[in-house]
């Protein structure tokens, strides 16, 4: 069974980092090459998500729900800095911010958004089912993100670092019908967004990000490599991983490790499932 973490205090922004496996610091965290030396997994219920909000962000309509980042427990895990579900409300947004360095990756699960970055007069619409790469690189961006749409926008971000940081800013969309589709075993049928078989070409060191969906009663063998981590949320129902179960918005974090290791993801009554595998970044870096 993998461990339970402790619950994240939101307003407890900057406690003492632990830092696992080895490695130099930069800005607060510690970089890569870095082996974990502490919990081979960890599994975040609902309730151990930060939940940010108005008072956050300086603006109403937007809601964040942090797996990794600096209001939780878990502050950074391979080149991932902050994960969180975001929910815009339709006909609302967030105006022009600065961003530089890292690569942002928005699968939007539902709804519509627009993307407009002043700095470098780049300007992008982004359908329901796609994937939007925002590369910051050196020069950076000041950008906003509204939804002019009718409906609430839903999406799932990974934020990562990229090594080396390209130059320059750059956005693209991947439409979900580009997406390649695969079986990956009776029932199982997963959507590569990010991967070898994807189009998409990504800047940070995630090297699979897939959604997933789970018949009932089916099942699958998750393989992550030597130096690599992984990632797991459930989006619908439920699923066990290596008989661990996972609710509905649970997330499962295996920071990189040296060993190559195969899991089995399954589910009595049906899911869908997002996994991320990524490589060594910072190890596992977390606030206790």
């Amino acid at each position: 069974m993998l461990p339970a973490a402790a619950a994240p205090s939101p307003r407890r922004r900057h406690p003492p980092l632990r830092r696992h496996g080895l490695g130099r610091r930069r800005g607060g965290l510690r970089c890569g090459p870095a082996m974990t030396a502490g919990p081979a997994s960890i599994v975040l219920a609902p309730e151990d998500h930060a939940v940010l909000g108005e008072a956050q962000f300086g603006t109403p309509g937007l809601v964040a729900i942090e797996s990794i980042g600096p209001f939780t427990r878990v502050r950074a895990c391979g080149p991932l800095v902050t994960v969180h579900d975001s929910i815009i409300e339709a006909g609302l947004g967030i105006g022009h911010h600065p961003h530089r360095h890292h690569e942002r990756l928005f699968y939007l699960e539902r709804g519509t958004f627009d993307h407009d970055d002043a700095l470098n007069r780049i300007a992008g619409h982004v359908p329901e089912g796609a994937l939007a790469r925002f590369t910051e690189g050196r020069r950076g961006m000041i950008h906003q993100e509204w939804n002019h749409g009718e409906v609430d926008a839903e999406i799932y971000i990974l934020v990562a670092t990229t090594s080396p940081i390209p130059e320059q800013t750059s956005f693209e969309v991947l439409r979900r019908e580009d997406m390649p589709v695969y079986s990956e075993g009776s029932g199982v049928v997963t959507r590569e967004m990010v991967g070898p078989l994807s189009p998409l070409p990504v800047h940070c060191d995630v090297r699979r990000f897939t959604d997933t969906a789970l018949e009932p009663g089916a099942d699958l063998n998750w393989a992550i490599g030597p130096g690599e981590g992984g990632l797991l949320s459930v989006r619908e129902g439920q699923a066990d991983l290596d008989g661990t179960p996972l609710g509905r918005r649970s997330t499962a974090l295996l920071p990189p490790a040296e060993a190559s290791r195969s899991l089995r993801i399954g589910s009595v009554a049906g899911a869908r499932i997002i996994r991320a595998v990524f490589g060594l970044g910072y190890g596992l870096v977390t606030a206790d």
